[in-house]
């Protein structure tokens, strides 16, 4: 009777841990035409993607200034590639961290980036860009930084430790120096940007609740471009089938600045139900575009078991086959258990 009860519980501990690594939900893994669901999806961080800045301590009106779309207060951090819009009448100040500083005036649309540059002389330094949509802003940079403005349609390129206004009114751009030089493109001369898919194609698949990284590269005179803005858009004219970035700045659209290699990438989470729809990342400023087309499939009946599910899995079956070793009628002849060979693939 001891045997059999012993029998019973070694056959029970084996079944509740397969049980238990059967029901253990897969990776999040997305899957794109060359087969990338093979791999687990990162997220990626790096050091040019950190802060710049704060919001001046001057007192801002609740509401009045947006970072992103939302809500800003004094001594909230800036990072690189926020968008910043203030409310009419509205005035904020923007320190940045070894570059000088930029005042906000009201009803203005200002996306604010930096990115490290070399001087002539062999010196490193920080380079301010700057694209303004609308409004009014005043620069002062620091002896070691010069700016890179784009205000309207008209781009502009400052001394380094340039004081000086831009204002975009009615579309028309313009620029008022206090000191240093600023000194507008050469007129008529246009940038032939391209932009590219990077590490995924044109046909990007993902299953049901999951996410994928969508990445281009801008580039010019085949030369990655840092520091420009590319917009990310989902198609919002039929059903949405995810949506871009996360959290509480995810949306259907979103805004990237590229980092020095050209690159801008952002993360899709898909919906929990299937679908198709086209996605797009354009320059900002340009007609310069790559689109592509997103499918979300769904699980189904079939549930697909990563390769660590198996190894677990053999690795359960080894020790109910040791545990009933262990637990067997010692009047019985003894039995010798084999687990299972596992191999990674």
């Amino acid at each position: 009777m001891r045997s059999i009860f012993r029998n019973w519980i070694a056959t029970g501990l084996s079944f509740v841990i397969v049980l238990t690594v059967v029901l253990v939900p897969c990776s999040a893994r997305a899957e794109s035409g060359d087969h990338s669901s093979d791999r687990p999806i990162h997220l990626y961080a790096t050091a040019s993607g950190g802060p710049i800045g704060r919001i001046g301590s001057d007192p801002i009106r609740s509401s009045s200034l947006l970072i992103n779309g939302q809500p800003s207060t004094a001594g909230q951090v800036v990072w690189s590639g926020d968008l910043l819009q203030s409310s009419p009448g509205a005035k904020a100040c923007v320190p940045l961290d070894s570059i000088g500083q930029v005042r906000i005036g009201g009803g203005t649309t200002l996306r604010l980036a930096t990115r490290p540059s070399s001087r002539e002389d062999g010196t490193k330094g920080l380079t301010l860009v700057a694209s303004l949509a609308q409004g009014e802003i005043a620069v002062e940079l620091q002896p070691s930084a010069n700016a890179y403005l784009r205000a309207a349609r008209t781009e502009y390129e400052s001394s380094s430790g340039a004081s000086f206004k831009a204002s975009v009114k009615n579309g028309i751009g313009s620029v008022e120096v206090k000191s240093g030089v600023v000194h507008p493109e050469t007129q008529g001369a246009q940038h032939q940007y391209t932009i590219a898919p990077v590490g995924h194609d044109s046909h990007i698949k993902v299953r049901a609740g999951k996410l994928v990284r969508l990445q281009v590269q801008v580039r010019e005179d085949d030369k990655p471009v840092p520091g420009v803005g590319v917009l990310f858009a989902l198609d919002t004219s039929g059903a949405v089938i995810g949506v871009l970035g996360m959290g509480t700045l995810s949306g259907t659209t979103a805004n990237v600045v590229t980092d020095a290699d050209g690159m801008a990438a952002v993360q899709f989470v898909a919906r929990d139900y299937s679908g198709t729809g086209p996605v797009s990342a354009t320059v900002e400023g340009t007609r310069v575009a790559w689109t592509g087309e997103i499918t979300v499939t769904s699980y189904g009946d079939h549930v697909k078991t990563s390769t660590w599910a198996w190894v677990i899995l053999g690795g359960a079956a080894a020790a109910g086959g040791i545990a009933y070793a262990v637990t067997r009628d010692p009047d019985k002849p003894p039995l010798t258990a084999q687990p299972p060979m596992v191999k990674n693939p």
